[in-house]
């Protein structure tokens, strides 16, 4: 093993040095020269396998080298030749501390029998850790001499506390490899000494234990492992207990093992039953079904338990027998063992229970069955369903089939929905053919891709990805993420969307989403045979099964249910229209968005207006409305929520949809105090949902030189990696230097230093240029004494937030920390982790250019580091938290304080 460990080690060191030359250079060479301590590992590498005699004079002196010693080693160890374990046991003398360790190590792996004197004088060292490691080592050679000195040092009274452990460890060692070569009954002695150790932890003694049964075999070991068992000690009791699992499968062995379970204390009973059942075979199974019968209920529960892993048909009379009692722990691992029970005898007892007289037993075999206590339960469950004389036990038929049943038992379901005797039985078929409709939406085929793009939407450059989505929706995987993961990068620094067409159960739909998306391929209709099975049902159906089927249509969705169930909002039958309406605000897909929204504006009922307007926003999430429809439909939503109670839901719902405009529309009803608490957590909820696929723009910045950049060059330089603005004579007008790239939802952090703090400088955002001489239009954080931390909307609307709370945290004339965040139409700004803007802004711009500015006026010098761009962000500052920033709008409610 530490062969390994060391192969590895030079080879991660043989990575950090592939850029250097030592591989192609002479090795010694290397090594006597100044080069580097990855160069010379390296050398030492390509010594451990090249390397003769000749180089160990080399390696030699670096054995006592801190720093080169452990390279050293490691070709050292690995070197056939007798000259290397000369060097290493030439350096026993002339090494200390962890140095001398490593070369202790190095002779063990070797086997380095020469070494042996010189590691057993080493057993009495005062450095605990040399002495550990020389026993170690001699373990690992284990000559007879070694083998003794380390018995020796085991067995003597004054052996330091802190070696036992490692002393003893060592011995074990030593007798495994006796018992490998051979020599069993020397080995069972060592590890009898080691058991005998005063004060040794309870794991050497369970290894030495263990080691000692194996050791001396089968015939010789058992009589001490059962007397183990029966000792009160417990540390020899739990050392058996491991031994037990080990000495083979004889039956002999189990037996002996089974014969002292009465013996023991109900607690040890336990362990031994469940090590048994372990060792599998019926041997015991007389002796479990013993205990199984009588005594203690956990004592009982484990010998049950222990049956079933041995197969011990014999027990399956009492497992029926206890599957029928009370519902008690010792029922309920009973009804789990005949559920469960190998062979075709464990069937054949549920079956028998089936035909018992007792109802609660004949109920007890179908939760069993239902459970997967048989192979093929479906027409069990149905016979029952169908004929059994006693309801409780027909209705246990139906719910086991909600799990089991498929399109094949469709029209019996249909049937006992139209035709039951009982409510119970018509509501558990109900809810069997619920789940029966989801589990379709689910089936492979469901969903066929058509076509998929990524790229720039509409008329940019673009990637063709159908292959790989498909292939993906193929494995099952039916969220996908809109990012260059898919194909790449086919439309550089500009915004892009993934686009997908694909049938659904034989509907056309189509869904895009923005770059850093998740777009999600839910099925929202079952197949059309079941849609039009439901639908047939319903026009026979009368009273209470009508209603079922109904909800069933709602559950199954597509435009010929969602036209069945609209049909049913505006009939005179009040049971039906509540149903209906009911069931539209429950309905699965965006298709009935347009009617749920009629229903939160119009609905005179305030129970169904509230389950509209919760309906319509869980809708809205999976619509493929763009941004501004979204936000459209919010603000109508919240508008048509008259009441607190009413904005609470719309809230409620808005919490879960993970979108900038939503956090915006949320935002807008801090200022209601009625609703304030729910829309603080609304918020905080959407913007902790947003940016999962936040990536950085390496491209933003390179540091080294204005590649890309576009602006005045009498004005602009890059330094020391910095973005430089300066004019030592007065500027005549504002000059911008401009980013390529184009952002949308970003956030940049840098650190920006002005020259005197008296000028004026900025950051444009979300921009674009008015002229051809550059000059900006659009966002722009401010820059200068009295206007750091604002918000300013260049040639345009002028000041936007204009308030001086970041004013105090900025350090004039020295480097200052600039953060800006914009997510859809909400905007920050931070100074040093002080919060300078939080601002709404629902008509702003939500795409542009970065571009940096050197104010009009007198002669300045403004410095830009960049430090990240990026897109799609979580919504969070470096040093404060969307809890803190979305308290930067209005303080939190009492009781809500933002965590840091």
């Amino acid at each position: 093993m530490r062969k390994s460990i060391a192969f590895v080690i030079l080879a991660v060191m043989s990575v950090l040095s592939a850029a250097c030359p030592a591989q192609e250079a002479d090795p010694i060479a290397v090594l006597k020269s100044d080069a580097s301590l990855e160069q010379k590992a390296e050398a030492c590498r390509v010594l451990s396998y090249k390397g003769g005699p000749d180089c160990v004079p080399v390696l030699a002196p670096m054995l006592s080298d801190e720093k080169l010693s452990h390279i050293a080693r490691y070709a050292l160890e690995l070197m056939p030749f007798p000259e290397a374990g000369a060097a290493l046991r030439d350096a026993l003398g002339k090494t200390s501390g962890n140095i001398r360790v490593g070369v202790i190590s190095s002779l063990g792996i070797r086997k380095d029998e020469q070494a042996v004197p010189a590691l057993i004088g080493l057993l009495s060292d005062a450095d605990a850790a040399v002495a550990q490691a020389a026993a170690g080592a001699l373990a690992a050679i284990a000559t007879p001499e070694a083998v003794k000195a380390v018995e020796e040092a085991v067995a003597q009274a004054g052996l330091p506390p802190e070696n036992l452990l490692p002393f003893c460890d060592a011995l074990c060692g030593c007798a495994e490899k006796l018992a490998a070569k051979g020599e069993p009954d020397r080995a069972a002695a060592i590890y009898e000494q080691i058991s005998r150790v005063p004060n040794a932890p309870a794991q050497v003694y369970a290894a030495a234990f263990r080691g000692m049964a194996l050791a001396r075999g089968a015939e010789q070991g058992l009589p001490l492992l059962i007397e183990a068992l029966r000792n009160e000690d417990a540390k020899r009791f739990e050392a058996a207990l491991r031994v037990a699992q080990e000495m083979g499968r004889d039956d002999s062995v189990t037996l002996a093992l089974a014969g002292i379970l009465p013996e023991l204390s109900a607690d040890r009973k336990v362990r031994l039953l469940e090590t048994l059942g372990e060792r599998g075979g019926i041997a015991a199974g007389p002796a479990a079904l013993a205990e199984a019968k009588e005594g203690p209920a956990e004592v009982r529960v484990a010998a049950i338990r222990a049956l079933t892993r041995m197969g011990y048909t014999p027990a399956l009379a009492l497992m029926e027998q206890l599957a029928s009692g009370e519902d008690t722990e010792l029922a309920k691992v009973a009804r789990n063992s005949l559920s469960y029970f190998p062979g075709k005898e464990a069937d054949a007892a549920l079956q028998a229970m089936l035909d018992n007289a007792d109802p609660d037993i004949r109920r007890s075999a179908i939760e069993l069955i239902g459970g997967g206590g048989i192979d093929n339960p479906i027409p069990l469950l149905t016979k029952a369903a169908k004929n059994d004389a006693d309801e409780s036990v027909r209705v246990a038929a139906l719910k086991a089939l909600k799990d089991r049943g498929g399109t094949g038992e469709m029209d019996f379901l249909l049937e006992i929905l139209l035709e039951g005797r009982s409510a119970p039985e018509r509501q558990a078929a109900e809810s069997a053919l619920g789940s029966l409709c989801e589990r379709q939406k689910r089936m492979p085929g469901v969903v066929v891709v058509q076509k998929a793009v990524y790229g720039a939407m509409p008329d940019g450059p673009s990637a063709d990805v159908t292959d790989k989505v498909k292939a993906l929706v193929d494995s099952g995987t039916m969220a996908i993420v809109a990012s260059n993961a898919i194909a790449g990068d086919p439309a550089p620094g500009r915004v892009k969307a993934l686009r997908i067409e694909y049938v659904e159960n034989e509907t056309p739909r189509d869904k895009t989403v923005s770059e850093g998306e998740t777009l999600k391929l839910t099925v929202a209709s079952a197949p059309p045979a079941i849609v039009d099975a439901y639908h047939s049902a319903f026009d026979k159906a009368q009273g209470e099964a009508k209603l079922a089927l109904l909800r069933l249509l709602g559950m199954a969705g597509g435009s010929k249910a969602l036209e069945t169930v609209r049909a049913a909002s505006i009939t005179d039958d009040a049971a039906l229209k509540e149903t209906a309406l009911r069931t539209l605000c429950a309905w699965p897909s965006a298709d009935a968005l347009d009617a749920v929204m009629d229903l939160a504006k119009t609905s005179p009922d305030p129970t169904i207006k509230v389950l509209a307007l919760r309906g319509a926003v869980r809708l809205l999430g999976q619509s493929n409305a763009t941004a501004a429809e979204l936000h459209g439909h919010c603000e109508a939503l919240m508008a048509y929520a008259g009441s607190a109670d009413e904005k609470k839901t719309v809230l409620g719902g808005l919490a879960e949809v993970s979108s900038p405009d939503a956090l915006a529309l949320v935002l807008a009803q801090l200022g209601d105090e009625s609703v304030k608490a729910e829309a603080f957590q609304a918020a905080i909820a959407i913007a902790k949902s947003l940016g999962k696929s936040a990536r950085e723009d390496t491209a933003f910045f390179n540091g080294k030189d204005l590649s890309g950049w576009q602006g005045n060059g009498n004005y602009w330089r890059c330094e020391d990696g910095a973005i430089v603005g300066h004019s030592s004579e007065p500027i005549p007008r504002n000059e911008f230097l401009w980013s390529p790239i184009e952002v949308r939802d970003f956030y940049l952090s840098l650190d920006v230093k002005l020259e005197p703090n008296t000028a004026n400088a900025g950051i444009q955002f979300r921009s674009k240029k008015a002229d051809e001489h550059g000059q900006a239009i659009g966002y722009q954080a401010d820059v200068g004494q009295d206007v750091w931390g604002r918000l300013y909307h260049e040639h345009g609307r002028g000041k936007l937030d204009w308030t001086d709370r970041a004013e105090s945290a900025v350090k004039p004339g020295d480097w200052n920390r600039y953060e800006i965040l914009a997510v859809g139409p909400v905007i920050w700004t931070a100074i040093n982790g002080k919060l300078g803007v939080a601002f709404l802004d629902p008509d702003g711009e939500r795409s542009g250019l970065i571009a940096v500015q050197i104010h009009g006026g007198p002669p300045q010098t403004v410095h830009y580091r960049i430090n990240k761009l990026v897109h799609d962000p979580k919504i969070r500052f470096e040093d404060l938290s969307a809890d803190q920033l979305i308290a930067g709008f209005v303080p939190a409610p009492a009781g809500m304080n933002a965590e840091k």
